[in-house]
């Protein structure tokens, strides 16, 4: 279904005329007409008004899909870096490493942590 389709329909769903999603939008009906017969698209700063007006996504609105909802999270992936050479031992391992510095801080005469 393409965007012209995709607007009348959210429209009609809405129970609003033409002039009524004008007045909305700060547009004329005859906007509003020649969006729904293809002859124009709104750009993209009214496309997104659209979308959120309708609550449906920019993709369902323009087409690319058939879901009106956004159905998955996008996944937040998370990268640093460390200079620890030892980030990838066990707790057990780190432990044992820090039982062997209080163990050289002794034997040395440090004061322990």
């Amino acid at each position: 279904m393409e965007f012209k389709e995709r607007l009348k329909e959210l429209r009609l769903n809405k129970k609003m005329t033409q002039e009524e999603l004008g007045k909305t939008f700060n547009v004329i009906k005859q906007t509003i007409s020649s969006w729904e017969n293809g002859n124009s698209r709104p750009d993209i700063y009214m496309a997104s008004k659209i979308a959120d007006f309708f609550e449906v996504t920019t993709d369902y609105l323009l087409g690319r899909t058939n879901e009106p909802k956004a159905t998955k999270e996008i996944p937040t992936v998370s990268a640093h870096h460390t200079n620890n050479p030892m980030s990838d031992l066990p707790p057990e391992a780190l432990e044992r490493v820090e039982e062997f510095k209080e163990l050289m801080r002794l034997k040395y005469g440090k004061k322990p942590t």
